[in-house]
């Protein structure tokens, strides 16, 4: 069967993945246990999507929408704006590319960050999410004094879950936070590992 297979194949896959990075550190390997068990439930409580019975009854499997949220950052205050664009791997399950962008401003500094990467969710009931998102930021700042511009990137890998609501059709608003499990403190352009959003997605 071919879920039998897929499980076996998540079953080698963490023994491989466990073996080869048995002294990772704690959180980042947290983080992908965290996405094979999202991945694991999403086929486990799903029809075959090989099906071509399941093909031709399916609804569109893109989604779109985005994201607002408040960022803190040792450059002031800032709002981020994160729109994206989403395919649904099952019905649970959600594969989307995300470009967040965030423009903080600050009495000293005015600072400009860009990030892309992809973010996967598993849907609860269509009341609930869990999701894990990897950022890469492109950061460039400038000294408001002495007109100093100082550029810069950094990496992040959120984890989070949240509450969804249904306005309406397949469109909801959802309402969550999100950590970064690569944050440190004395490194990061960011003053905080949380992040609280709220966004809408179209088409689940």
């Amino acid at each position: 069967m071919l879920i039998d297979k897929v499980r076996f194949g998540y079953l080698q896959l963490f023994i491989i993945f466990a073996e080869k990075y048995k002294h990772m550190n704690m959180k980042r390997f947290l983080s992908a246990i965290t996405l094979l068990v999202m991945s694991h439930l999403a086929w486990s409580q799903n029809p075959n999507i090989l099906d071509p019975d399941y093909q031709n009854s399916r609804p569109s499997p893109w989604t779109y929408g985005g994201n607002i949220g408040i960022g803190y950052s040792t450059y002031g205050l800032g709002i981020d704006v994160s729109p994206r664009l989403g395919y649904k791997i099952t019905e649970d399950l959600e594969l989307a590319a995300v470009v967040n962008g965030s423009f903080q401003n600050s009495e000293y500094y005015r600072s400009l960050l860009v990030g892309v990467g992809p973010a996967l969710t598993y849907y609860i009931g269509r009341v609930a999410y869990v999701s894990s998102s990897y950022q890469h930021y492109f950061i460039s700042q400038k000294h408001k004094s002495s007109n100093y511009k100082y550029n810069t990137e950094e990496d992040v890998l959120y984890v989070g879950a949240g509450y969804m609501q249904n306005v309406g059709g397949n469109v909801y608003i959802q309402i969550g936070v999100s950590y970064n499990v690569l944050y440190k403190k004395d490194k990061s352009v960011f003053s905080s590992g949380f992040i609280p959003s709220v966004g809408i997605v179209i088409g689940l």
